[in-house]
């Protein structure tokens, strides 16, 4: 369940920020994410919501304003795609240790753990990066269109992943997929009312 923006302790705020690469292309734009919210952004492509989750773990450049964060507050992103590891051959274990994940009690993932990770399906790959994502010690988990490539078969296990984050971890999240943000329940904000 998602915490209200005015009840909720802070745990991000970005005031009147401007970002991009190599100049600012988004913004000015300001964000507020308390301790336990969950909040989708949602908006069409090339709007900007992947290069805001990118800003706020340091991998695009802030050219104005400011980006606060509590102290000692750990992020954890899942990026939209993410290579397989293939000069290895990995397991979801391993995935998992390298992450310093938990492992999780839903079926659907364990049965995907001793699957070496260049031989599982396009939908298993993205339900174990999520997994191992939602099972870090971070305090803000950042999801960037978390349901690309989930088949049915595992569509449903990756909601109650999520249905089941612990109650004061921050999720702050990007979809196009109207069926599967109705599934989360979670709200949602276009990324206009924000700038």
């Amino acid at each position: 369940m998602s915490a209200s923006p005015e009840s909720a302790q802070p745990i991000l705020s970005c005031t009147n920020i401007r970002v991009g690469f190599d100049r600012p292309v988004l913004g000015p734009l300001d964000l507020r994410l308390g301790r336990g919210e969950k909040m989708v952004l949602t908006g069409p492509n090339g709007a900007g919501k992947s290069l805001l989750l990118r800003c706020l773990i340091g991998k695009a450049r802030v050219f104005s304003g400011q980006v606060q964060r509590s102290p000692r507050t750990k992020t954890c992103l899942l990026a939209q795609e993410h290579p397989r590891p293939a000069l290895w051959p990995l397991n979801g274990h391993d995935w998992f240790r390298a992450l310093g994940a938990r492992v999780p009690g839903d079926s659907s993932v364990r049965t995907l753990l001793s699957r070496r990770l260049d031989r599982l399906s396009g939908g298993q790959w993205q339900l174990l990066r999520l997994a191992a994502v939602l099972h870090t010690s971070a305090d803000i988990l950042l999801l960037d269109e978390p349901a690309n490539h989930l088949d049915a078969e595992v569509r449903d296990s990756a909601l109650g992943l999520l249905q089941s984050l612990p109650p004061n971890t921050a999720l702050l999240m990007t979809s196009h997929d109207a069926q599967f943000l109705a599934g989360t329940g979670f709200p949602e904000v276009p990324l206009a009312d924000l700038l």
